[in-house]
């Protein structure tokens, strides 16, 4: 099956890459801009896939407040864009999305939002995305939509570290962790989610669906699980959101769950403890 890639240099991008194999073809940021739509449409239009799967995104949440021009561009128009190209010549289209399109309001541990559950964006981010996640529904009925949270790569990533990857380091040179214990969400290996992805259209699934590592966590409690599997030890202090006077608001609680995966008679992803493992160990990140 012959895909393209939006986005491939990212970690989720490169895993999609590994993951579909000879068929696939990528498509870097300096390769394709998605708010280019003349480029965009001949781009698809040349490459005849099957599916486009667009990672491509301004998810620099804390920058996006300051400029929503740009990020709407993006993650909305440029994700029309894609949209429109895919279904002018008949192909699927997957886009992918954030737990930040929810607000955290109202919900309780083990209380994970479903895909029927209404989005409650907090921020710039988390509001363009649900745009983009609109338009590519109305524009290309071949879709998938697939909202996930809490990325971590074995690739190495533009900020040149992973969350998990961070903590030990921080932990191993400093001997010490300040992390916010208010924010919940269902952190996600990216080989998993693009393994995950490709059984989906190998299934012929459309739709909207939440795709993430099974269960929940504080950054707080990732952060002290990796050090646990790391054997790492160091002095760990529990801080609230507030203290870190970031630009964009995030969720409180935003951890997911899929009543989709069922319904097509598909697995859930594995628990999130248990991917962290294999990816800390893929890493060699554990001595």
């Amino acid at each position: 099956m012959k895909v393209v890639v939006i986005g491939s240099t990212g970690q989720l991008g490169q895993d999609l890459l590994r993951v579909f194999g000879d068929e696939a073809i990528g498509f870097a940021h300096e390769d394709l801009d998605v708010t280019d739509e003349a480029g965009v449409a001949s781009a698809i239009r040349s490459a005849e896939p099957e599916w486009v799967l667009n990672t491509a995104a301004f998810h620099r949440v804390d920058d996006c407040e300051e400029d929503p021009t740009s990020t709407f561009a993006v993650n909305a128009t440029g994700a029309l864009n894609v949209a429109r190209a895919t279904a002018d010549i008949g192909s699927g289209v997957a886009f992918y999305s954030t737990d930040y399109v929810f607000g955290g309001e109202g919900r309780e541990r083990s209380y994970p939002y479903e895909e029927g559950d209404n989005v409650h964006p907090l921020s710039v981010y988390g509001t363009s995305k649900v745009a983009g996640e609109q338009l590519v529904m109305q524009s290309n009925e071949r879709h998938l939509v697939v909202r996930s949270a809490g990325l971590y790569g074995t690739a190495t990533s533009r900020k040149g570290w992973t969350f998990p990857e961070l903590m030990i380091k921080k932990a191993r040179t400093e001997g010490a962790l300040r992390v916010v214990t208010d924010q919940v969400l269902s952190p996600t290996f990216t080989l998993d989610l693009a393994r995950k992805t490709k059984e989906l259209i190998e299934h012929g699934a459309t739709g909207l669906f939440h795709l993430t590592n099974a269960g929940e966590c504080s950054w707080f409690e990732f952060a002290e699980v990796a050090l646990e599997i790391a054997e790492v030890e160091a002095k760990m202090e529990p801080i609230g959101t507030g203290q870190l006077q970031q630009r964009a608001r995030r969720p409180a609680y935003s951890a997911m769950t899929t009543t989709r995966l069922k319904a097509e008679g598909l697995s859930p992803m594995r628990a999130w403890r248990e991917a962290l493992s294999d990816y800390l160990q893929t890493k060699g990140v554990i001595r």
